[in-house]
């Protein structure tokens, strides 16, 4: 497991149907996940518990979330749902209605949140910490292609995205791009981790990356779908949201002591 930060945008785009058929392997992160869950109640709970809000990737919904949210709960942790049934709806109008929730968590909760996106869940994070930077504390994108996503995502998976988007939407939502989203903004300047994987099949893994004073970008060996439920994914997130962790912008290993098995 690597943290890594780079300036180049150079991106392979050779995406195709057989990348798309390896995220079977998912189903492997999920059978360690589940397996692993007896371990749970044996684990240390968080000093200082967090309120996190959760935002699936694109047509996912909150229910897809839930064994990792149940996860986040054992430690301690407050979390809420992003009340999407199916991540398919109109960026600008999905932002907007993430942003009222984030503000009605945010009075309950007391404290700034902690906003945890998968994929596309993670590109609506980011503009969300860039536009309430005040009710953010940090946001961890997983797999989450930032830099011009449809030109960097699997061929197969952007045709339906623009298909589903066509048939649900209106003349205002323009289809070649994410509307309402600024992805040339700069990083929204709170605490943000990039987990991506460079055998991910939905996503050319170096449009995940940017680079800012509180950036950091981990790799972990796994599949795209399979992101949040991957062991070394845990360990990565409660390293962040429980523990002062260093934010450099250099190349470094975790100790090889540090296994994915630590996360629960």
């Amino acid at each position: 497991m690597v943290i890594f930060e780079t300036g180049d945008k150079t991106v392979n785009n050779n995406l195709s149907f057989i990348n798309l058929l390896q995220e079977f392997r998912s189903f492997g992160e999920f059978a360690g996940f589940a397996n692993s869950a007896w371990m749970w109640r044996l684990g240390e709970r968080a000093e200082r518990p967090k309120a996190i809000l959760l935002i699936p990737g694109f047509l996912a919904g909150d229910s897809t979330l839930y064994p990792f949210a149940n996860w986040l709960r054992s430690r301690g942790h407050r979390v809420f749902f992003s009340g999407i049934m199916a991540n398919a709806d109109c960026p600008r109008r999905a932002v907007d209605r993430l942003g009222r929730i984030l503000n009605e968590q945010y009075e309950k909760a007391g404290s700034r949140l902690v906003i945890i996106g998968h994929s596309l869940g993670g590109i609506y994070a980011r503009e969300l910490a860039r536009r309430f930077p005040e009710k953010v504390e940090q946001i961890i994108l997983l797999g989450s292609p930032i830099h011009e996503p449809l030109e960097h995502a699997n061929p197969y998976v952007v045709m339906v995205a623009r298909l589903t988007r066509r048939l649900r939407h209106h003349s205002s939502c323009d289809l070649g791009t994410i509307c309402g989203i600024n992805g040339d903004a700069p990083p929204p300047g709170v605490r943000e981790t990039i987990i991506y994987s460079k055998n991910d099949g939905i996503v050319d893994w170096p449009s995940c990356i940017e680079q800012g004073p509180n950036v950091e970008a981990v790799e972990v060996n796994g599949t795209h779908v399979g992101l949040p439920y991957n062991l070394e994914t845990l360990n990565v997130i409660k390293d962040r949201i429980e523990r002062k962790v260093p934010r450099t912008g250099i190349l470094r290993q975790f100790p090889k002591s540090r296994t994915a098995h630590a996360a629960v």
